[in-house]
């Protein structure tokens, strides 16, 4: 187990909700802030508890096995860094084709706004998945065999069944990194 335990540094409790981990943050960061005159060496600590609970899989490997998965967390944080990046690039295209004065454009709040309408989307489409997997699971409960051969049809329902799970973590993981966005735009 690692003497560096993140929800101590953000004082959250291991229940802590990604909203409360975010504000937790947004305090913890402004104090330890180097330009603040907070210590450099904490406020890369902050940033490194910050980084681990707001990625799912690096806090879920953290919860059960005490692991800290500093590569995942770093490609975590470039891949939230790599969205707000390709969403001002759109804003500024945007600003630009549309002959908007620049010095006037709001970016933060147009990429909030995306930000937010992208992460309604990926809530709906998990929301389906949730819904899909649970008819596929359904309809597997109902396919059985008298006798001892291989059922084909129950084999083909566990990989759709798998399939479909593959892709609910896959935008679980897109509304998480898309909730710490929205996170870094509202600092």
């Amino acid at each position: 187990m690692t003497a560096f335990d993140p929800y101590k540094v953000l004082e959250v409790s291991k229940a802590a909700r990604p909203a409360d981990i975010k504000q937790a943050y947004r305090r913890k960061v402004q104090l330890a802030h180097p330009d603040r005159g907070g210590d450099p060496e904490h406020f890369v600590v902050v940033v490194r508890a910050f980084g681990l609970l707001s990625d799912p899989d690096a806090r879920r490997l953290f919860d059960e096995t005490g692991i800290i998965d500093d590569e995942a967390v770093t490609s975590y944080r470039r891949e939230v860094a790599a969205i707000l990046a390709d969403m001002f690039d759109a804003a500024v295209e945007t600003a630009i084709a549309t002959r908007l004065k620049l010095e006037n454009v709001d970016f933060i709040a147009q990429m909030s706004a995306a930000v937010q309408t992208g992460l309604a989307d990926a809530r709906l489409s998990l929301a389906r998945t949730d819904t899909e997997i649970g008819a596929l699971q359904t309809l597997r409960a109902r396919i059985r065999r008298t006798d001892e051969d291989r059922n084909i049809f129950a084999e083909r329902l566990d990989a759709q069944v798998a399939a479909k799970a593959e892709q609910h973590r896959t935008i679980k993981r897109r509304v998480a990194m898309l909730a710490t966005a929205l996170a870094e735009l509202r600092q």
